[in-house]
């Protein structure tokens, strides 16, 4: 399967140009993700071809001399970018013309020689900004292979499919019926496309998951690297006293076998700050951080960026003394390019990333002598509010996905629920920071994944 990621403002760019009278084209210069499952194409930037550079334009077709994207070309050399050419239909159909097949045999040979990649791409952009479609193609020796899914990232999430590509097979639409009278049979569909990533699955990761599986989504992949005790089972759903024992993430597999809505669910027993456990979300659509450790949160916002897969982190803290509560404090924070990372918003505590990456027996030392306490702390935890805030990020990804909530969604919401209080913020990026440097949105595969990670 292959997608192409962009952000929404690259998209609204993109889509704007079929509000043209004719046929607009350029080059995007993308990252990559290349896993088990297919090919990702990450839009990093996009390159207009100049109006002096058209030999012809009108709205049934265009030219362009060489000199209108060999500049491009240069530039994904140097940016070590996957080079894609683009040109709109407008108020027209995305499928390839006669004429835009001859581009594309003329084209699939020099692109990859001038940007040293082994691919070429195209894709085509229809339709009007409001009802936009695609087709996309990726050449690997001459063999042309269909663009399947385009996921836009930004105040509102998408998915499209392809106008070519196969089309999914879908759930029984009567078992979600009470569902799709509140977001439409297309919405379901929606859905159905979508693969999450969930790192946790205790308390919080657990309610994350069953309501996602019961959703109907696409698929999950779920990573915990730590196995059922008898004091998580209060907490867990869907677990059981013969459970104990097994992975966590186990429980949430068989769950998904015993209900009907066909999600798919890849169970990873490891830790998500393992780069190799980390890979196994590179073609996720959106990441679910459901761990109380600051080194895999940190990890899942980097993710955000790099492979334009929006975070949504939720956590939940008891303030308890003696047994008296003396605050249950919720939040659900969402991470992405144009938000802040959990790092610039005072989330992650650095110095607990480090202690938390340390070998064990460094940790266990540390812990002993009191330099790193919150290494061998056991937090209080309830079923009622991990599970509530859970809830509270599911309807996050839901208001992006369907927009119920309006135009100013803010990236993050505090739960207060002992004083029954719901508060919103937004906080800016540090200047300099990875999350505001604008060239590591879509670097996917580029450089090892935690290279130089910290800040």
């Amino acid at each position: 399967m292959i997608t192409f990621a962009c952000t929404e403002e690259q998209w609204n760019e993109l889509s704007g140009a079929l509000r043209a009278g004719v046929e607009t084209a350029g080059v995007i210069l993308a990252g990559r993700a290349e896993t088990d499952l297919g090919l990702t194409l990450l839009a990093r930037s996009i390159r207009w071809v100049p109006d002096q550079h058209y030999i012809r334009r009108d709205l049934e077709g265009l030219s362009i001399s060489s000199s209108g994207y060999v500049p491009a070309l240069k530039a994904a050399a140097h940016d070590e970018s996957i080079p894609i050419f683009f040109h709109t239909h407008p108020r027209g159909f995305p499928q390839p013309s006669d004429s835009d097949d001859r581009v594309d045999e003329q084209l699939e040979s020099l692109f990859p020689v001038r940007s040293r990649q082994k691919r070429y791409v195209s894709l085509i952009i229809a339709g009007t900004p409001e009802e936009p479609s695609f087709t996309g193609r990726v050449y690997v020796n001459s063999k042309a292979v269909p663009i399947d899914r385009l996921r836009v990232v930004g105040r509102r999430w998408r998915v499209l499919l392809g106008a070519n590509a196969d089309t999914p097979v879908e759930n029984d639409f009567s078992t979600f019926d009470r569902q799709v009278r509140a977001f439409g049979v297309d919405g379901q569909r929606l859905l159905g496309r979508l693969r999450i990533g969930v790192v946790g699955a205790g308390g919080t990761g657990s309610a994350v998951c069953e309501q996602l599986i019961r959703l109907g989504v696409g698929s999950l992949t779920v990573i915990d690297d730590d196995v059922l005790t008898e004091s998580n089972l209060t907490r867990v759903h869907e677990s059981r006293m013969n459970d104990v024992g097994r992975p966590k993430v186990n429980v949430v597999s068989d769950e998904a076998n015993r209900l009907p809505t066909r999600t798919s669910v890849t169970a990873i027993t490891g830790n998500v700050a393992r780069e190799s456990v980390a890979r196994e979300l590179r073609d996720c659509d959106v990441l679910f951080g459901c761990t109380d450790d600051h080194a895999g949160r940190a990890v899942l916002s980097r993710l955000a960026y790099w492979y334009l897969s929006p975070l949504i982190d939720v956590g939940f803290v008891i303030q308890s003394t003696q047994g008296r509560v003396g605050g249950l404090f919720g939040r659900v924070t969402t991470v992405m390019p144009g938000e802040a990372c959990l790092i610039c918003r005072g989330r992650i505590d650095p110095s607990g990333v480090r202690n938390q990456l340390m070998n064990p027996e460094e940790r266990q030392r540390l812990a002993a002598e009191g330099y790193a306490p919150e290494l061998g702390a056991v937090d209080p935890s309830v079923i009622t509010y991990t599970t509530m805030v859970a809830t509270f990020g599911v309807n996050e990804l839901l208001d992006r996905l369907f927009g119920y909530g309006g135009d100013d969604v803010l990236s993050e919401l505090l739960i207060r629920v002992h004083d029954r209080r719901l508060n919103q913020n937004r906080v800016a990026g540090q200047p300099g920071h990875y999350c505001t440097d604008r060239l590591n949105w879509g670097r996917g595969d580029e450089a090892p994944l935690l290279s130089q990670m910290w800040p």
